[in-house]
């Protein structure tokens, strides 16, 4: 698994109940899914459930970002463009289950409108205390189509049963990437971690 390849862990309980949910999702639709049913799957207590969960929505939604706090959101920082797109889907693509459910999903809520909005949140972020640029109308747009394309981009990737290889998706992600943006952020601010991959 990826956590373990990269040395980061993710809290045991919370990740049973990700293998939990997502077991039970590959035998039901979610609608038939109870918290009950993740506790006694994950063998855990519904107390313990909700002291990590609001509610089932959450766990897709957790493991997403403890996931994408690793990679994805390490574009610019730690990481290039290619560098996070690639091993954030590597590490989504071992729960594909979990997440060709949760880019299925549709609302405010879905993964699909989370990500966007955690996307947009980290590359500001990113931009202002990482690179020290200031933000302007130009590369607010740039912000925002790029979520929009690269969320766009990965959704259809899971939902169409992965049709192509990982490689292949960054690389097309990597493309889409709006080039002010691109040419700011492919350059990590601490390059130390982006020298040990040759992506």
């Amino acid at each position: 698994m990826m956590n373990e390849v990269f040395g980061f862990n993710l809290n045991e309980t919370r990740l049973a109940v990700v293998n939990a949910f997502e077991k039970l999702l590959k035998e039901k639709p979610f609608d038939e899914i109870s918290v009950t049913q993740i506790c006694n799957e994950a063998s855990i207590s519904r107390a313990t459930f909700y002291y990590h969960f609001k509610d089932k929505w959450d766990i897709c939604q957790w493991h997403y970002g403890a996931i994408a706090e690793h990679f994805l959101f390490q574009t610019g920082r730690t990481l290039n463009w290619f560098q996070a797109n690639f091993l954030n889907t590597t590490a989504f693509a071992e729960h594909d289950t979990l997440y060709r459910w949760g880019f299925g999903m549709e609302g405010y809520q879905s993964l699909f409108e989370h990500a966007k909005r955690r996307r947009i949140q980290t590359l500001r972020e990113t931009i202002v205390d990482y690179k020290h640029e200031k933000l302007d109308p130009e590369l607010e747009f740039q912000i925002v189509a790029l979520a929009d394309a690269e969320v766009g981009g990965v959704t259809h990737w899971f939902v169409g049963n992965m049709p192509y290889s990982i490689e292949t998706l960054c690389r097309y992600l990597d493309d889409a990437v709006p080039r002010r943006l691109y040419n700011l952020l492919n350059e990590p601010a601490d390059d130390t971690i982006s020298r040990l991959f040759s992506l």
